[in-house]
């Protein structure tokens, strides 16, 4: 493939920010741009220029099945070991990759029409013969996005068990969504409850689901400062009283995560 081609280097450098070149061919172009000027100076021209795609979308907020999948691989994933090596010579520094720029990937069919007449527009870059200077259009302002709400995360662990629980609270929905996974061999007939922790004792939150996926609710006018949780086994139903009658078996804190 001939990359001296100016043309041929603004296509590849336009679809490498956007996250559409891929594979053998992404990688080969990394190798060049970390050699040639050029390509690495075409690639920051598409960057700022397409820039304004990203910002103009409106953010969201990923579902607690995310969370609960990272917080999962975190502690299955066993320990990665780093063998003692020689020092070798650092290898020249690669472009940073584009991956902010990838959440505009389902955008390329109209980013390769824009691609095409931007290309069709502007001057080569520098290393080609007689390049004319041009002006970049100022960048215009873009709102700052609404906030989201906040959602909280807690992994609550049974020691001496497999048995545990991924937790995403939203206080704005007083809403909490649990994950289970594993097993509590002892639990025979009866429950086990959640708790929150607060200044005037334990509030329950309901019972804990022991397969799946279950939700629960918070109650109301509680905010995401210092959120503690706690889970006790309880006769089958949940505590009779309204407080943790039998022992508390893991507790921990709720981190804010978005």
């Amino acid at each position: 493939m001939k990359y001296d081609n100016p043309k041929l280097r603004q296509m590849l450098a336009a679809e490498y920010v956007l996250g559409t070149l891929r594979g053998l061919a992404r990688r080969r172009f990394e190798r060049l741009a970390r050699s040639e000027t050029a390509v690495r100076s075409e690639i920051r021209f598409w960057e700022s220029r397409l820039a304004g795609l990203a910002a103009n979308l409106k953010p969201q907020s990923p579902p607690p099945s995310v969370w609960f999948s990272l917080l999962h691989r975190i502690e299955t994933q066993p320990p990665v070991v780093t063998p003692i090596r020689r020092p070798v010579a650092p290898a020249p520094a690669a472009p940073a990759p584009a991956s902010p720029w990838r959440i505009v990937a389902g955008l390329a069919t109209a980013a390769g029409v824009a691609i095409a007449v931007l290309i069709g527009s502007r001057a080569p870059l520098p290393g080609a013969i007689d390049a004319p200077t041009t002006v970049a259009s100022a960048p215009q302002a873009v709102p700052a996005p609404a906030a989201l709400p906040p959602v909280y995360v807690a992994l609550l662990r049974v020691p001496d068990t497999d048995l545990q629980w991924t937790l995403a609270l939203k206080p704005e929905s007083d809403e909490v969504t649990a994950v289970v996974s594993g097993s509590y061999p002892k639990l025979g007939e009866r429950s086990l409850e959640l708790w929150l922790i607060t200044d005037a004792g334990p509030v329950s939150l309901g019972l804990l689901p022991t397969t799946g996926e279950g939700r629960l609710k918070l109650p109301d006018g509680v905010s995401g400062a210092q959120l503690t949780l706690a889970v006790s086994l309880e006769p089958a139903g949940g505590s009779p009283i309204g407080k943790p009658t039998g022992p508390v078996l893991t507790s921990g804190p709720a981190i804010k995560a978005v």
